[in-house]
């Protein structure tokens, strides 16, 4: 065989078009920081940094949508995805998750566009722009989760990014009694002692 026929094949499977949406939201860089840190908070940070959400702790709605992202991450890690397969994964999710709460896709609509991405990663077929990153076990799995995390609560997630919350500012004025400060000990005037006990 032709030695540059050979790295030329090499460079073109690793490719991000070659390994469909892996690379496209997450960095190997990125995933590699999130699972060296033990920190649980410290993940999330990072995860809302790959999302851009700069008000995790005062929006609620970046919050929901950060957790779910990071807990999407978290099934990877422990179910011993591959990077290429968790960054795949992560950018399909968040495509489902966007898909369903902005666009407000009915639960049919968002079931088969979940179906066809995870399908678009689990068979090659380069004709259709296909990569297998999924096995048929691990395709198993990943729909169990979602069975039983994003599609049990997608009326939820739609809920809290359809709804606009009534806001009510209440003011009270509130009047809190002080004791006086007592006087300083070597401003003190001699008397008698009187011992307790």
């Amino acid at each position: 065989k032709n030695m540059s026929t050979e790295t030329e094949v090499l460079d073109q499977e690793v490719t991000p078009a070659a390994l469909g949406a892996a690379w496209t939201v997450v960095s190997r860089e990125a995933l590699e920081e999130i699972f060296a840190t033990e920190d649980i908070e410290e993940r999330i940070r990072l995860t809302a940094k790959i999302l851009g959400v700069k008000h995790y702790d005062d929006n609620p709605r970046s919050a929901v949508m950060t957790d779910f992202c990071y807990y999407s991450l978290m099934f990877c890690e422990e179910n011993s995805f591959e990077h290429e397969q968790t960054s795949a994964f992560f950018a399909i999710m968040l495509e489902v998750f966007k898909s369903a709460v902005d666009e407000g896709m009915s639960k049919d609509d968002v079931f088969a566009l979940f179906k066809g991405l995870v399908l678009k990663h689990s068979v090659d077929d380069a004709s259709t722009g296909a990569v297998e990153l999924f096995s048929l076990p691990t395709v198993k799995k990943i729909t169990a989760y979602v069975s039983n995390t994003f599609f049990r609560y997608l009326d939820a997630f739609v809920y809290v990014f359809s709804t606009e919350q009534e806001v009510k500012t209440v003011v009270v004025e509130l009047e809190v009694e002080t004791p006086l400060a007592p006087p300083k000990l070597d401003e003190a005037i001699g008397g008698e002692v009187v011992m307790y006990g």
